[in-house]
This record gives C-alpha cells, sequence and structure tokens, in this order.
C-alpha cells in the first residue's frame, strides 16, 4: 500500500530562500525586498511560541535587510535604524558582528560623519575575534573579512583624540 508523502511546512530558512529568488527573479527594489521580509518576519513572529524564537526571527530578517540596505548603497537614515535594533535586539554570534561591522565600515563614504564609532566597532570586533583560539575554525575568516573591510574602505580610520 502506498502512502501519501506528507509535505512538510518549509523552514524559516527556506522561506527567505525561496522569497530571495523571487525578489532576485523580479529584479526587486530596496523597498520591496524590505517590504517581503518585513511582512516574512511578521508572519513568523506569530508561528514561534519562545522568547528565544521571536529573537533570533527578528536578528536574522534584521540582518538581511541591513545587508540589503548595504548592497542598495543607502544612507545612514535607512542603515542606522536598521544597525541600532541589531545592536538592541544583540548580534547571535560573532559572526553576525564581523558581518555587520565590516557592512558599517564599508558603507562609511555615504555617511563619514560615522567614521569613528564605525571604526571604533570594527576594532573591537577584531580584538573579539583575536580572542579565539588560533585553531577556531573560523578565526581566519573573520580576521580575513575584518582585513578585507579595512583595505577597501573608503573613508579612512578618524585620527586618534
Amino acid at each position: 500500500m502506498e502512502h501519501a508523502r506528507q509535505e512538510r511546512a518549509p523552514t524559516f530558512g527556506q522561506e527567505v530562500d525561496g522569497l530571495f529568488l523571487r525578489l532576485i527573479e523580479a529584479q526587486a527594489s530596496y523597498a520591496e525586498y524590505k517590504r517581503e521580509l518585513l511582512k516574512l518576519e511578521k508572519r513568523w513572529l506569530q508561528k514561534v511560541r519562545t522568547p528565544a524564537q521571536r529573537l533570533l526571527i527578528q536578528r536574522n530578517i534584521t540582518k538581511t535587510i541591513l545587508t540589503e540596505a548595504f548592497a542598495f548603497n543607502m544612507g545612514w537614515k535607512e542603515f542606522g535604524p536598521l544597525l541600532r535594533r541589531l545592536q538592541r535586539l544583540g548580534f547571535r554570534d560573532l559572526g553576525m558582528r564581523v558581518h555587520v561591522t565590516c557592512l558599517y565600515v564599508q558603507s562609511l563614504d555615504l555617511f563619514p560623519e560615522r567614521a569613528r564609532e564605525a571604526w571604533d566597532m570594527l576594532d573591537d570586533t577584531e580584538r573579539k575575534a583575536l580572542r579565539l583560539r588560533r585553531e577556531h575554525p573560523l578565526r581566519r575568516e573573520y580576521l580575513e573579512s575584518i582585513n578585507h573591510a579595512k583595505k577597501v574602505a573608503r573613508v579612512p580610520r578618524p585620527p586618534s583624540r
């Protein structure tokens, strides 16, 4: 007897991936990315049961929108509130901190008045990465990302006070 295979509901990650494919194919604008990601966040926040799950959804959606703000060269009016929200929510792990901090430093040509804060954040993130043991599988990757951000940054580190 053949059993009908039950379809599982897509996971959060699968839904995000599917959404991205549709938006890329549609050559969507930043506003469309943001609107669709926030709708996805709202739907998933209604589904999850625990505060930890809610926090995970909020962090991931905010990081994703911030990454899109970077890709679309959005100014501080858009980038800033996303960065602040992510700082309030807390970074999920050092990898997320490295990613966001590198985007911040690389975006400084759009808001150079934020240079001191961004470079200080990069220094702090680098110190955290250097504290990982040398054998840690991601240590080198994090440090390479930080060094890349330093090299391509269009706004130099401000002089020390």
